[in-house]
């Protein structure tokens, strides 16, 4: 939102105190739950549009993916801002009642704005992730092969033949175990930006798994940066009343103005 211009000058936002919330309040503890929510939303999208985000040009790879991630990042902006105003409003009651003499409760206060609430609401609901992703950091390998199906010649030498005994690797899958199922599950939380990883090769890719505690945040910190914009946001809201009511008090002016001129003129007839 852009700073309202009075006069062809910008004008000075108007900003109102309000009682400063707590960090740890229970609320925060909430509202990480939903950040969680909001990547397992990210997930299945992910699952859903996997065949679209997969493109042999590095570019268009580059292009879509890098979109996912800000698609994400602004849907998690919207609600950290909208969540930064609603609680900067409340510690603007807060604050009035205060001032009036009247008590606040110490839930009450807690539940408003503190500019590190939004990091312990993405720490607590990311919690879980982190945990997976840092496991997984520490324990991924690079993948340099993929078994492939062996064509049909093959198989006529026989089973206990010199030739099939040391090809009976391609014929024999171990299964899934914890790793990669821990792999697959962190492929998906960083899906992006192991599709762009994937186009540099598997070197690459072994630094995004190596990154995934950190890529993990990427559009965590759309929600941070939208709560902090709650103070500016409900100033902005302030100066457009404040600016609506002296446009209206002009008005009344000018039409007081207008109407003494009227019986200024009405007397001089008379």
């Amino acid at each position: 939102m852009s700073m309202p211009k009075e006069n062809g000058k910008k004008q000075e936002l108007v900003y109102k105190p309000y009682l400063r919330g707590s960090c740890l309040s229970r609320d925060a503890f909430k509202k990480g739950g939903k950040v969680l929510v909001h990547y397992l939303i990210f997930v299945f999208i992910y699952i859903v549009m996997s065949t679209v985000m997969n493109f042999d040009s590095r570019a268009l790879t580059w292009i879509v993916n890098a979109a996912a991630v800000l698609l994400c990042a602004f849907i998690l902006f919207s609600d950290g801002a909208r969540e930064g105003e609603n609680q900067v409003a409340l510690g603007e009651i807060a604050y009035g009642k205060k001032e009036a003499g009247k008590e606040v409760k110490a839930e009450e206060q807690a539940r408003c704005y503190h500019p590190l609430k939004c990091v312990v609401s993405v720490l607590v609901g990311l919690l879980p992730l982190l945990i997976l992703t840092c496991i997984h950091a520490f324990t991924a390998q690079k993948q340099v092969y993929q078994l492939q199906t062996l064509p049909e010649w093959v198989s006529s030498f026989g089973a206990d033949s010199d030739v099939m005994r040391p090809l009976r690797y391609y014929t024999e899958w171990a299964g899934l175990g914890f790793l990669d199922i821990l792999r697959i599950a962190v492929t998906l939380l960083i899906f992006p930006f192991k599709q762009i990883a994937r186009s540099y090769g598997a070197d690459a890719v072994l630094l995004a798994d190596r990154l995934s505690p950190l890529l993990l945040f990427v559009p965590a910190l759309g929600y941070m940066i939208g709560y902090w914009t709650g103070p500016r946001t409900r100033a902005l809201v302030h100066t457009n009343i404040s600016k609506s009511n002296k446009r209206v008090l002009r008005r009344r002016q000018k039409a007081e103005k207008a109407a003494a001129r009227r019986t200024e003129k009405k007397n001089e007839l008379i």
